[in-house]
């Protein structure tokens, strides 16, 4: 009697373990899966095929599948159009330009966007801010369990001493350009440019008080903001409620809870180690900010060649390397921490965009 209660709780045991297993092993797979589109020409046309990068076992699955398709006129004429998803968690949320064609299984999911000459909406993930026509003056919606709550909100006046030791009133000179949901309500990224440099606010929103706070993000040292590199919101990542903005130099993460921010110096270590021909280019190459997913963030580096656009993507999950990726003209090719091409697909970039990045990842935030 004994031993048959003994084995009934051994097996009861292995039962249990097996499912704990088994279902573990099914979460780090799905988390290791990452989601991207590659745009590839279709008789004329584009679409955006959907892949999955696996950045633990360094392989692409294919899903022919596509996300949205291009009018042939948007891309003779891509210069004045924009042609990847103005935000996309990789799941069942996408926001497009209103000209592209989401595709039948994801029109559901599908929210429709037109460009205006300034940015008129922010997107983030499960909030959104909209401009109104009166100076300040937002509409900040935020999302919690299929439920929205619509607040209108106004930017106080504040007035902070630049570089050059003048005085500047910071709405005057910058703008918002990226929103996060919070545990307290919301924060916005708000880059500032006078004569005198950049400087970077965190502005915080109450929901309980309806009150915004400025914070000062600093002072940033070892790095340089600029106007003609600013951290827009498609081409900033967000990580829990921290940002991660791109510079001139290495990005940086800005935390919005105790204000602050930290360098991601170890990208430039990765770049000598796995990229070292951007160093070497003939034109100036730059660190870029692509997005995130499931808490990696995806970084890239473009390599401008005579016959065309290379990019390498770093994968980067709790400030440690995961993956990388090697967009080449002819093909796609994963790259192990060692430094091998440990996975190689044939996928020419189209000509028409052999100049262009051709590669999108998700990035929950956007504007129009």
């Amino acid at each position: 009697m004994v031993k048959s209660f003994r084995t009934s709780l051994a097996f009861i045991f292995l039962l249990l373990m097996s499912v704990v297993l088994f279902g573990c092993s099914d979460t780090v797979r799905n988390n290791a899966e990452v989601p991207f589109v590659v745009l590839n020409d279709d008789a004329g046309s584009f679409k955006a095929d959907i892949y999955y990068w696996n950045v633990i076992n360094n392989k692409i699955k294919e899903t022919n599948e596509n996300l949205y398709k291009i009018p042939q006129k948007m891309i003779v004429n891509k210069e004045s159009y924009t042609i990847f998803p103005i935000a996309w968690d990789g799941h069942n949320h996408v926001v497009l330009p209103s000209y592209l064609e989401a595709s039948d299984k994801f029109n559901d999911f599908v929210e429709k966007a037109d460009f205006y000459f300034q940015p008129k909406t922010i997107w983030g993930q499960d909030v959104k801010l909209v401009k109104s026509d009166e100076e300040n003056r937002y509409k900040l919606t935020l999302t919690e369990d299929g439920k929205t709550e619509e607040n209108e909100i106004t930017i106080p006046l504040h007035t902070f001493k630049g570089e050059d030791g003048k005085k500047y009133e910071a709405t005057k000179c910058g703008t918002v350009t990226s929103v996060v949901k919070t545990s307290y309500g919301a924060a916005m990224l708000y880059p500032c440019f006078t004569l005198g440099g950049g400087k970077l606010f965190i502005l915080k929103y109450d929901n309980a008080s309806e009150s915004i706070k400025w914070q000062e993000v600093g002072p940033i040292k070892g790095i340089e903001l600029s106007p003609s590199f600013p951290p827009l919101a498609n081409r900033t990542a967000t990580i829990g409620e921290n940002f991660i903005i791109r510079t001139q130099a290495n990005p940086i993460e800005v935390y919005t809870e105790k204000v602050g921010y930290k360098i991601i110096n170890n990208i430039s270590d990765l770049q000598k180690k796995y990229a070292s021909e951007t160093l070497n280019s003939e034109f100036p190459e730059y660190i870029d900010v692509l997005g995130s997913y499931n808490d990696i963030l995806f970084l890239s580096i473009p390599v401008h060649k005579n016959e065309g656009t290379e990019l390498y993507i770093f994968a980067v999950k709790d400030d440690k390397l995961i993956g990388i990726m090697h967009r080449t003209i002819n093909d796609i090719e994963i790259i192990d921490t060692a430094g091998n091409v440990a996975s190689k697909y044939n996928m020419p970039k189209a000509k028409t965009l052999i100049g262009e990045d051709d590669v999108y990842f998700p990035n929950v935030n956007g504007m129009d």
